[in-house]
Parts: structure tokens; sequence; C-alpha cells
């Protein structure tokens, strides 16, 4: 069985990984790295791709990393009852992160101003995806 990667990885090493890695299909590139990265998680938003990943993850036979979701408080409701479907359904830890400070729009917009993604992107994309925290209880 391989072991995990030491690192930092040389460039020879990383130039001889990808070259394995591009031969491999999709769910060998995950089971890969699910036996060579063990404190791998993986960040979702709850899009196909994310749940194809995460569903080709349930069926590695590894253990499902935990789950990075970046709550901005702008999703849909739809999004929301998708996470919790998503933990029922596979038993995945989630861990969820909102802007600091702030658990509803309404602390957002108060601290931020309304529509700050349109005012000023990047200091919207900092605070929803760069300045958060850990939320502990569920949404």
């Amino acid at each position: 069985m391989a072991t995990s990667l030491d690192l930092p990885l040389s460039a020879e090493t990383l130039t001889d990984i990808n070259a394995h890695l591009s031969q491999l299909s999709p769910q060998d590139i995950l089971a890969w790295a699910l036996t060579h990265l063990p404190a791998l998680y993986q960040t979702t938003a709850f899009g196909l791709t994310g749940l194809v990943a995460l569903d080709m993850l349930s069926k590695s036979g590894h253990p499902i990393p935990k789950l990075i979701f970046m709550d901005t408080l702008y999703h849909f409701a739809e999004t929301y009852e998708l996470v919790q479907e998503v933990r029922e359904r596979y038993a995945v830890d989630i861990q969820v992160y909102q802007p600091e400070g702030c658990k509803t729009v309404a602390d957002f917009e108060k601290k931020h101003g309304e529509e700050l993604w349109v005012k000023d992107e990047d200091t919207y994309d900092f605070a929803v995806k760069v300045c958060c925290s850990s939320r502990a209880s569920d949404r």
C-alpha cells in the first residue's frame, strides 16, 4: 500500500506524480489522492462537479474526506437543503465557513453594505471566501 507524501515535493517528484496521474481515470486519481494525502479536504459549493466528485469518493472504498462549504449567506434555499441532504446521505462531516461575525444576510449587509459584490467585487470575495469563521451550528 502506498504511503503519504513527504512534503515539500521536489520539482522532479511533482513532475513524476503529474505524469502518473495524467494516465488515470478520475476515480483512480481520487483514490490516489486519498491514499497519498490523508489530510485531504474537499471544498464544494454543492454544484454539479462537486457532487460528482463526492459521489465518486463515496464509491472509492476509502473514507470520504471532510467537506468545506463556504457559506456566503447568499445561497439559494435549495442549496442549504442540499447541504443537509448530502450530510445525511453520505454521512460526511461538512465544515461550514461564513463571513466573519455574520450569521445572516442582514448581519453581512450591516457590516459591509448592500450589494457589495456589485460595488467592490474584490472586497466581497475577500469577506465571503477568505475572512471567514467556522460555524458550529447547522443551518
